[in-house]
């Protein structure tokens, strides 16, 4: 929808891409410092009391709200970096990828599911964990996911894309800064942010970041339920031999009640189905 409006106006337009990845934009890398001080906290605390506090949290549909950020921070804080980063990204926690699957597709996928990205971190040089988790980010988020998506998003419109941030010199440059010039605090793009000041509005400038939210966990509960019942029906899913329907009616259940915002994972599964049937249903 974005490409077809700006196509109305021009054929070619400038995009973003490669700033958060480059220059230490999102979230998650200053997650991973406040669990390198978060892992010094004694287990006890941590187990007894940090954690079920988080967990009690009221639950809350808006994007990215603070209770569904703290409580992931927790549940993957206690794994390893390469685990934890793709956990905060993904859906599914490894805890919860053990209850979806199914005891037979288990079997036939056992192993690190992330073996490809710790293969890809023996090419990065860098010691600190947060340029460790820019890298890989550089090479399979990005390359695979945001750049697939804006390309084919903008071509399907015959609108031209350019991604300034990723030209060689300046990716080159944003990779020789130190980390701090990247990450400040919590202050992620910092340096960027404080060449553009001359340019930007405040407002603009420091505004709170963003991404293309949409009210997916108010759309389930109200008019993609349906749709949701009918694709993830127990039935379908015993039928289909992937996910454990109980788990999945479950998630449904709580996701409904106001029990927990599961928002994330029934979306995944949502559009998983849709693919499958599109793709693989015969």
């Amino acid at each position: 929808m974005l490409s077809r409006f700006v196509r109305h106006h021009v054929t070619v337009a400038l995009g973003g891409d490669g700033g958060d990845e480059l220059f230490a934009g999102y979230p998650t890398y200053y997650g991973h410092r406040v669990a390198q001080h978060y892992s010094r906290v004694p287990a006890f605390v941590r187990n007894g009391l940090i954690a079920p506090v988080v967990n009690r949290l009221p639950v809350s549909t808006r994007n990215l709200s603070f209770e569904y950020r703290a409580k992931r921070f927790v549940r993957a804080s206690e794994w390893d970096i390469v685990r934890r980063h793709h956990s905060w990204f993904g859906s599914f926690s490894l805890d919860e990828q053990e209850q979806l699957l199914t005891t037979d597709l288990r079997s036939e996928t056992s192993g690190d599911i992330y073996t490809d990205a710790r293969q890809m971190l023996t090419l990065c040089d860098a010691t600190d964990d947060v340029e460790r988790m820019q890298f890989l980010d550089i090479n399979f988020y990005m390359a695979e996911d945001i750049l697939t998506k804006v390309d084919r998003a903008a071509m399907a419109v015959s609108l031209e894309t350019r991604a300034p941030f990723l030209d060689p010199t300046v990716a080159q440059f944003a990779a020789s800064l130190p980390v701090n010039y990247r990450l400040r605090g919590s202050q992620g793009k910092y340096i960027l942010k404080k060449a553009l000041e001359p340019l930007l509005p405040a407002n603009i400038l420091h505004r709170k970041k963003k991404g293309f939210g949409i009210p997916i966990a108010d759309w389930l509960k109200g008019r993609l339920n349906p749709l949701m019942h009918d694709l993830l029906a127990e039935e379908r899913l015993r039928e289909q031999g992937l996910f454990e329907p109980k788990f999945v009616s479950t998630l449904i259940r709580e996701h409904e009640t106001g029990v927990a915002s599961h928002h994330k994972q029934l979306w995944t599964l949502l559009v998983f189905q849709l693919w499958y049937d599109k793709f693989l249903k015969h």
